[in-house]
């Protein structure tokens, strides 16, 4: 924790007022928790899956293969941004894992894995682990956008769940 400072520091206090909870932080790797008490394992991986519920959250246009070795690209047509990857695991809602990569950013590919648990209340936990090999050479600076991301995306999935 100390590693980070200020910035790991921000992002707890503010996943901590949206119940998502950073629990490792290393320049390598990355575990965040996030509970959704009134939404099941399998509506909640449909959020990640289904490309009209992913254009509430994030980006304004997706072209998904919802499968396995399927891909998924994300854009931002305003921006000229796009963000491409494809699913390497899918086992609706229990595991969802897949790449992702910006075209306009020479950084590696990350790999995100996204595990599903039900918990007591008839909700979910949401465990997440982005992974990426550049990560573990650039330090904070890339896994930091990693956190962002990935805190962006599940404050607005928290808001729409």
């Amino acid at each position: 924790m100390q590693k980070y400072g200020r910035l790991t520091r921000f992002l707890v206090m503010a996943m901590s007022r949206h119940n998502l909870e950073l629990v490792e932080t290393t320049s390598d790797r990355i575990t965040i928790l996030a509970d959704f008490p009134n939404l099941k394992p399998a509506p909640l991986f449909d959020y990640w899956t289904n490309p009209d519920l992913l254009t509430k959250l994030w980006p304004p246009a997706v072209e998904l293969e919802p499968r396995l070795c399927g891909t998924n690209h994300f854009s931002w047509p305003k921006q000229d941004w796009h963000l491409r990857g494809r699913f390497i695991m899918f086992d609706r809602g229990k595991t969802l894992a897949f790449t992702w990569k910006w075209d306009h950013e020479p950084i590696d590919e990350t790999r995100v894995t996204v595990l599903f648990q039900s918990i007591p209340d008839m909700g979910t936990r949401l465990t997440l682990h982005p992974r990426s090999i550049l990560e573990k050479l650039r330090g904070e600076k890339d896994t930091g956008r990693t956190r962002r991301r990935l805190d962006l995306l599940l404050r607005k999935l928290q808001e729409q769940a």
